[in-house]
């Protein structure tokens, strides 16, 4: 059954969004796997990338290496005392590690919706060199999100660190969860897991053909800015699995800055936004003539912490976006 799952708090992932897109420029639930096996039973070849396709690995042998997202070949451990870095390697190393296994979260996990299910072990700032050296990890994980300079003063400082680079959405958040199982020694649960929420992510609307399907599209305020987020992020994948048509997608990637103009022009049936600001949108005046800001429930408002979430918190948001967007199938 789906349990609660780490997210980090609406701003600093808003942030880290934010920050993705300047670069760019320049399962709430999740599935929690009881009983999955944690033996080290698969792995991938010397120096090799993780496909972006599921696929039988081989076994894990001494001496193999995987290359991390700045090309470091990081050595097979398995490592048995792993700090995360990262809010995405968090719940990560809570589903595929035992407890004693994890020498500390990010400094994100206190500010988890569920963030009692990383009390017990410490909290700690990666960036914060003499913290992390404290908790005496075999291996470090984190998003650089492009700062090779920080993730080079770790390693510098005698910590091995695996990179797992940008968040983009779900394909990226799979190769992150395969790459910490390989890591680990624990590829097949790391692959049970992929293969779950793969699958349970294209179950949500397959019954819905193109023709069926919404029109709508994510945006959100930083300051006066109007921004979306389409291709080759986590909002775009939630719009596709809910099962609408994203209009951004068409001419737009990434974290786009929009005119009151644009948006009059691209004119979606439903928004897709944080919680509180879809007033904020609407009360705009150049943007009242949108359809979705007329329609009762045109704007869809979910929690920050789950909407961008990369990771596991793709199922439970594009679920509470399907449900919204399409509430006569919620009739009994």
């Amino acid at each position: 059954m789906p349990s609660e799952r780490a997210a980090p708090s609406a701003r600093s992932v808003e942030w880290l969004n934010l920050g993705a897109a300047l670069l760019a420029l320049g399962l709430s639930t999740h599935l929690a796997l009881n009983g999955v096996s944690r033996a080290p039973t698969s792995s991938l070849p010397a120096g090799a990338r993780l496909p972006d396709e599921s696929a039988p690995l081989p076994p894990a042998r001494a001496g193999e290496s995987l290359s991390d997202a700045t090309g470091q070949l990081i050595a097979f451990g398995p490592y048995r005392r792993v700090s995360s870095g990262s809010s995405i390697a968090d719940p990560i190393l809570l589903e595929l590690c035992a407890p004693d296994e994890i020498a500390s979260f990010s400094a994100r996990a206190p500010d988890a919706r569920d963030a009692h299910r990383y009390a017990g072990r410490p909290s700690v700032n990666a960036r914060r060199l003499e913290d992390l050296l404290a908790v005496r990890p075999e291996l470090v994980l984190v998003n650089s999100l492009g700062d090779h300079a920080w993730v080079q003063k770790l390693r510098d400082a005698g910590l091995r660190v695996f990179d797992l680079g940008p968040m983009r959405g779900v394909e990226t958040f799979r190769r992150n969860l395969l790459a910490v199982g390989w890591l680990v020694g624990r590829v097949d649960a790391a692959r049970e897991l992929e293969r779950q929420l793969r699958e349970r992510l294209t179950a949500i609307a397959r019954h819905l053909p193109p023709e069926a399907r919404r029109s709508g599209m994510y945006l959100g305020i930083h300051g006066s800015q109007l921004f979306g987020g389409t291709r080759g992020t986590s909002y775009h994948d939630v719009l596709r699995f809910a099962g609408l048509l994203d209009v951004a997608a068409r001419e737009h990637q990434g974290w786009p800055t929009f005119a009151p103009e644009q948006l009059l022009a691209l004119d979606p049936e439903l928004i897709v936004t944080q919680l509180g600001m879809g007033s904020a949108l609407c009360q705009r005046s150049e943007l009242g003539r949108l359809r979705a800001c007329s329609a009762p429930s045109g704007v869809i408002e979910l929690d920050g912490r789950l909407l961008s979430d990369p990771g596991f918190g793709l199922l439970e948001a594009s679920e509470a976006v399907h449900r919204a967007a399409y509430p006569e199938e919620q009739a009994p």
